[in-house]
């Protein structure tokens, strides 16, 4: 067990579990992800060249809970974020994330005091020295989405938090999400369509696409600073 009371932010905690790594190669693994069996060896299929700083394990959907909340993260893809793993100025969330030691010392780690994006920013400035971001989708991780409204809903206040830090940080690389009466009036109309043929879950999900929306436009407002 490693000390990381200093301050409420999982970078925080990150950084304090790096320091003790002997290892080449450290691995972070949030604790609502269950790995797959020989998760390190794949990591290392096939072997990182010189250049590889961050090998990008994949976040599966877990296949022990089906609430509504659970599946809609699926639905919409939430936690897979394939887009951000690709190209120059990718990235990958740390729920499931290899980094090679040595890159990650000649930053000094995460940046701290921050309560999101943590992870974003850390892969931005990797690749700004140089260092390289390679997928290794084999390497998954099941993550257990949240199944209550209220948790949810503070998941998504504090990822537009991080999304405002990070705008700010690197101008216009995190824009807020567009929230308009329209937009709202969209959804609303759409889920009682959806209802009305029948189909109560993509009702369901179109309403909370709208709590989502007002969520991440929030928290967006919000600071990203740890409480």
């Amino acid at each position: 067990m490693v000390e990381a009371s200093a301050e409420r932010s999982s970078y925080h905690a990150r950084n304090a579990g790096a320091r003790v790594a002997t290892h080449e190669w450290i691995l972070f693994l949030d604790s609502d992800c269950a790995p797959v069996e020989g998760l390190i060896d794949r990591y290392f299929e096939p072997a990182p060249a010189a250049a590889d700083g961050i090998l990008a394990g994949s976040i599966a959907n877990h296949p022990e809970h089906e609430s509504l909340l659970a599946r809609y993260a699926r639905s919409r893809g939430l936690y897979a974020g394939e887009a951000g793993f690709d190209g120059d100025g990718g990235y990958a969330p740390t729920g499931n994330l290899m980094v090679r030691r040595r890159a990650f010392e000649e930053l000094g780690g995460f940046e701290q005091g921050i309560r999101s994006a943590g992870d974003v920013d850390l892969c931005w400035r990797l690749q700004g020295r140089g260092w390289k971001l390679v997928r290794r989708p084999a390497a998954a991780a099941a993550h257990r989405h949240r199944e209550d409204l209220a948790s949810f809903v503070a998941m998504l206040i504090r990822y537009g938090a991080g999304a405002g830090w990070l705008n700010a940080r690197y101008p216009g690389s995190a824009p807020r999400w567009g929230l308009s009466p329209v937009e709202l009036a969209r959804s609303g109309l759409d889920a009682a369509r959806h209802a009305a043929a029948g189909d109560r879950e993509e009702a369901a999900f179109r309403v909370v696409d709208a709590v989502g929306l007002l969520a991440h436009n929030l928290g967006y407002r919000l600071s990203n600073e740890v409480g």
